[in-house]
């Protein structure tokens, strides 16, 4: 780090914010607006989850007289949640809220701006972002404080062989994170065509209302099924008999007739029953103050309800031996929990792999029962229980003033259709292969997180080029 020279940020690139943007000018579409919540989901790889937009006009307007985000420049958090960078690499225009977002942009020929971005991530920029920060109430960071900052800077050809190798490690999350989201998106279809729409049954109604037989009505719910047509089908059978043969009984389990019960249509031998014909609940321990320590098996709180995986690390300890002796809350791969009480009421996740916790209270896991001997309604219970309609249900249900708060007993009284045991083991089938593999992906991401950060500190203090 000897031969790498010493800067002010405010030397190396411009440091500026947007033009402000009143509420009034909202639309429900348009041009993409952000702040600081799209930026940190967007730094995470996910989904944008609540969308706001400006007119094309406003923003053409902005973009003539002052110029937009493009690729290559950086967005900072600089209100409540502190320095999450992202690196603008979005296809389409967008804006961004002032205040809440710093834009770096214009940078000198001395300086990568993804080597910004990842100094940012790394323990020496969090450490000196912390250092400018200002407001004990309401931390934020300002661009003077900003353009102070001294960052020691390798040089171009270091800059870029550092990019390399965390870029390498970070296109590698990346793809699990889209992998993950493509799966969801399968696993959601499924159970929408299955149990919403009812599509395979529908199919085979069709097929015989049409005058055909009871084959070929199956025949056509294999292609609603499995998204093949005749001729795919017919080349599988031929290339993959056993897969063939599969698709065949799971379509053969679907009933050929809808009946109207309590005036809506459902297929014929499926009922309408509650959440607690198919699951028990566990609520979680209240471990007292003097049971936390410093180590040993972490604790599962309401707040690691971040998202649909568990953030198990930074939630405190309990000695192991609850392990043995509090073997009822133990969590383990997949487990699904939920929030019970305040801002997380109705927030589900599932237990990442390779992972043991303990439940704490306020929040409580799903005991899914048996099909058969050796499989459960887990899939059907996730499935059930990530839907708008299973939120909504506990919104409306929880109860309190002050905080929403709702019972393991109320959960258990969400309506839901059950079909016969053949559909619910075919779906078991497929879905248990998608979650898991939800899952592995997400455990890939932590160890490649966890190799990319024990990476940052040292490549950006120049450890490797001593």
């Amino acid at each position: 780090m000897s031969n790498w020279k010493e800067y002010k940020l405010g030397e190396l690139v411009e440091i500026t914010s947007s033009k402000r943007i009143m509420r009034s000018e909202y639309q429900e579409d348009g041009i993409p607006f952000f702040r600081s919540k799209e930026i940190i989901e967007l730094n995470s790889g996910n989904e944008i989850t609540t969308e706001l937009f400006i007119s094309k006009e406003r923003f053409l307007e902005i973009k003539n007289k002052f110029g937009t985000p493009s690729y290559g420049d950086i967005l900072l958090t600089s209100v409540g949640t502190l320095g999450v960078p992202y690196f603008v690499n979005y296809k389409e225009e967008f804006y961004f809220k002032d205040g809440n977002l710093t834009w770096f942009r214009k940078f000198n020929n001395i300086l990568r701006s993804k080597y910004l971005y990842y100094w940012f991530s790394s323990p020496v920029g969090r450490k000196a972002l912390k250092e400018i920060t200002i407001g004990s109430t309401q931390p934020a960071l300002t661009i003077t404080g900003l353009k102070s900052l001294t960052i020691h800077l390798p040089t171009l050809e270091e800059q870029d062989y550092i990019i390399e190798i965390l870029d390498h490690l970070s296109s590698k999350i990346h793809l699990n994170t889209q992998i993950n989201q493509t799966l969801e998106q399968i696993a959601q279809a499924m159970f929408k065509s299955w149990f919403v729409d009812f599509d395979p049954v529908h199919a085979k109604v069709q097929a015989l209302s049409n005058g055909l037989s009871l084959e070929q009505a199956e025949l056509a719910a294999m292609q609603v099924i499995s998204g093949k047509t005749p001729e795919e089908l017919t080349a599988l059978s031929q290339t993959q008999p056993d897969r063939y043969a599969e698709l065949a009984e799971t379509a053969k389990a679907f009933p050929c007739e809808m009946v109207e019960v309590d005036g809506i249509e459902v297929p014929k031998g499926w009922k309408q029953t509650a959440l607690s014909e198919i699951c028990e609940m566990q609520n979680g321990y209240a471990f007292k103050s003097s049971e936390w320590t410093d180590s040993g098996i972490p604790v599962i709180k309401i707040g690691s309800i971040q998202s649909k995986i568990l953030t198990v690390e930074g939630n405190g300890f309990v000695s192991e031996d609850n392990l043995s002796l509090r073997s009822n809350f133990v969590l383990n791969d997949g487990d699904i929990v939920i929030g019970l009480t305040g801002a997380y009421v109705g927030k589900v996740g599932r237990m990442p792999a390779n992972k043991r916790a303990m439940l704490n209270q306020r929040v409580a896991k799903f005991l899914a029962k048996q099909i058969n001997e050796s499989e459960t309604f887990y899939s059907f219970i996730y499935m059930n229980v990530i839907q708008e309609e299973f939120k909504n249900f506990v919104d409306f249900t929880a109860q309190g003033s002050a905080q929403p708060n709702i019972s393991t007993k109320d959960i258990l009284k969400y309506p839901l259709l059950l079909a016969n045991n053949d559909v619910h083991l075919a779906f078991e089938k497929l879905l248990n292969k998608i979650l898991d593999k939800s899952i592995f992906n997400s455990y890939q991401n932590e160890v490649l997180s966890n190799s990319r950060d024990l990476l940052l500190p040292r490549l950006l203090d120049g450890e490797n080029y001593e």
